[in-house]
């Protein structure tokens, strides 16, 4: 937040002595690299929505859009760095785009759970969206209540923006924890599938004498895995910079440097967004005659079977 108690025009020329709120003058050509990878991210979930009629995709849509949004202002502001709406813009979308990538990644450990039974996970397919999105909601309340806060108290002579950073901070946190707990129960589930030889990630030394899984599905199982692992990785990686870059405070070293923001947020974000594209749920789920012929250890055949057209009947009527 800005120390003085003058603002410049918003599209005043960057002046050291009264530095905008990014410390910096955000870059005119990241902004349009950024703005064309998640335009065209965006443009891919939405067409892979509607055409699987998986409607829970549109998470990643929409978490698509508040990064879309948040890059178009950030390119704004390079022209404008004084302009407090585009500041307030892109710092609102940027926070609160991945915790519908997030959401979309608690549906797709369901839709795991579902296939592989409930003995592997030691909490159901609803119970991981409801836990985990509501502990990211009442995080992004944290940061919303405190960013506005310190946007309050950084627009007043001598106001002290330390008690909002102090609650922005507390919800990045608290959301950086809920994904790394996140993580390791999604790491537990995978191992579990996997401690038979079974599993999404080794199934290679099945004994021939065994009914074994189409290999098309073994595979996409696999990259829907690496996907999702990926993804998560990234969602982290970012939680940490973004929480590291907060205790700094507003006139810290890494959110005063633009080349962080754009490698750990920017990037990152990026990562998280297109691997879903090239690895989509919808293509890589198993299909109920895959399934048909698979024996996963947790069931007969025709147990699987309905399990998985449960599966399908529920993405249907979303």
């Amino acid at each position: 937040m800005s120390d003085s108690t003058t603002t410049p025009p918003s599209c005043s020329p960057f002046d050291p002595l009264n530095p905008p709120n990014y410390g910096y003058t955000p870059s005119l050509a990241a902004g349009i690299v950024f703005i064309i990878l998640f335009g065209i991210a965006t443009t891919a979930h939405l067409a892979q929505t509607v055409l699987s009629h998986r409607w829970w995709q549109f998470v990643f849509v929409l978490g698509g859009i508040g990064e879309l949004l948040g890059w178009i202002a950030r390119t704004w502001a390079s022209q404008c760095v004084y302009s407090d709406l585009a500041f307030k813009i892109q710092i609102s979308t940027l926070i609160f785009s991945p915790a519908l990538f997030a959401a979309g990644i608690y549906i797709i450990l369901g839709y795991i759970i579902h296939i592989f039974g409930l003995h592997t996970s030691p909490l159901t397919a609803k119970q991981y969206l409801w836990v985990f999105c509501t502990i990211d909601f009442f995080s992004l309340l944290l940061q919303a209540i405190g960013g506005g806060m310190a946007s309050a108290a950084g627009s007043e002579p001598d106001g002290n923006v330390k008690p909002g950073t102090d609650t922005m901070i507390a919800g990045i946190v608290f959301q950086l924890i809920s994904n790394l707990v996140f993580a390791c129960l999604f790491a537990s589930v995978l191992a579990k599938t996997c401690q038979t030889g079974k599993g999404i990630l080794n199934v290679d030394d099945l004994s021939t004498s065994q009914t074994e899984r189409p290999a098309t599905t073994t595979k996409r199982l696999r990259i829907l895995a690496g996907a999702t692992t990926i993804s998560t990785l990234a969602l982290i990686a970012r939680g940490v910079y973004r929480s590291i870059e907060l205790i700094q405070g507003w006139r810290g070293y890494l959110i005063t440097t633009k080349r962080y923001f754009i490698g750990l947020d920017g990037a990152l974000m990026v990562i998280a967004v297109s691997v879903f594209v090239f690895a989509n749920p919808h293509w890589l789920l198993p299909h109920k005659a895959q399934c048909a012929e698979a024996n996963i250890e947790n069931g007969s055949q025709k147990a699987i079977v309905e399990r998985v057209a449960d599966v399908q009947a529920r993405s249907e009527s979303q």
